[in-house]
């Protein structure tokens, strides 16, 4: 493609567009756009903004808290947040992780994800009790003598 535009494209003295000598294949390259001719830009700005913008804020974040209140305070944060990151309820249970969330900042943000696609809301989604997701995860009920049934 990019062949073809070289050889039917001259350019022109002082910068200016380019003059096709020959018209566009629309059957073997497609629709001309624009975007397509343009390879320097790649990702849209909201795109790059959207990935790069949750780890460029705390990066941020972290400097400016390391700049105000010394290398300590970034790194205190850190641990806790692994401490607050293993916290967790007894199987079977939802866990929210609040405070995680509000160390992090993430208690701020409502987004989709906030209340759409819940997996406890959907229909087809096992409910397990305590009780059963206890024994699941310990071995309890692939042990000869134990479940339904047995008789001790």
């Amino acid at each position: 493609n990019s062949n073809f535009l070289q050889r039917t494209m001259e350019p022109t003295a002082g910068g200016e567009m380019p003059f096709m000598r020959m018209p566009h294949d629309t059957m073997r390259l497609g629709l001309p756009g624009a975007k397509a001719d343009v390879s320097h830009l790649g990702k849209h700005p909201v795109e790059l903004i959207q990935e790069q913008g949750p780890t460029k804020d705390v990066a941020e974040k972290r400097a400016m808290l390391a700049n105000l209140y010394g290398i300590a305070m970034p790194a205190r944060m850190d641990i806790e947040s692994q401490i607050l990151s293993r916290q967790r309820r007894l199987p079977g249970l939802p866990s929210s992780r609040l405070g995680l969330e509000l160390l992090t900042g993430d208690i701020d943000r409502f987004g989709f994800e906030s209340y759409l696609d819940h997996p406890g809301d959907r229909p087809d989604m096992p409910r397990m009790d305590l009780h059963s997701v206890m024994e699941a995860k310990m071995g309890l009920n692939q042990m000869p003598g134990y479940g339904p049934g047995s008789t001790r």
